[in-house]
Parts: structure tokens; sequence; C-alpha cells
């Protein structure tokens, strides 16, 4: 059954310069997960996410609530993006980002806080 992901971004910055939009993504389903880091982790915690084929993502939504970029994911051997804000991508761009998503892998460099790590992912039946 096909969802609606709605979505909307607002950034402005104290000297007016700014950029805003909205709309709403259609997917054929949706899958989330939400993981708790704990501080300073010795090693990267594995998301088993099973989604090897990113021609049939049509979103991914990553949401760390430490955004200091000690949140830390890494896909498909690729080097680890720090994240200092959500990372949403649409589409094609999620191969920017990996070329596979069967595992996920997410580590909290923090040394006194933990963190949560929160995904969203919609979904698309035809490549």
């Amino acid at each position: 059954m096909a969802e609606t992901l709605s979505w909307s971004v607002t950034m402005a910055s104290s000297s007016g310069a700014g950029v805003a939009s909205h709309g709403a993504l259609v997917a054929d389903g949706t899958s989330s997960a939400s993981v708790q880091l704990d501080a300073g982790m010795a090693a990267a915690a594995p998301l088993t996410l099973q989604l090897d084929d990113v021609d049939r993502i049509a979103f991914l939504g990553l949401v760390p609530s430490l955004t200091d970029g000690s949140v830390e994911v890494q896909a498909d051997g690729a080097a680890a993006t720090k994240l200092s804000g959500p990372l949403m991508l649409f589409g094609g761009a999620v191969k920017l980002f990996a070329g596979d998503l069967s595992t996920l892998k997410a580590q909290n460099r923090h040394t006194t806080k933990a963190a949560t790590l929160s995904v969203l992912i919609g979904l698309k039946l035809g490549a």
C-alpha cells in the first residue's frame, strides 16, 4: 500500500539568507529504525537494514540527536560520514551516500553524551 511522506526544510542565517521548501513523496512502503548509541563507543554498531538495491529507495533520512559531528554513519565500506544535522536524500541521491544499505554502521564518538540515530526509509517496488 502506498504511503505519503510529507517533508519540509527551513534554514535561515542571521544575515537573512536562507532556503525553504516542502513537499510530499509517495512511496510504496516505509521502514524506520532508531538506535541508542552509548557515549564513547569503541566500535560502530551495525544496523541490519537488508536493503542492497539502493535503486529501490525513494527517500533516506538519518537524524542524529547530537549535531556536533560526534555521530558517524558508514555504509558499504565507504568512509564514515560525521552527521552535524539531519541527512535527507531523495531518489538517485541515495547512491551518492551508499551503493548498498544492507548494513549501516553507526558510532557515537562523544565522550560523555549518549545519542540516538533515527532512520526513515521510503521504498519503491519498481526500480
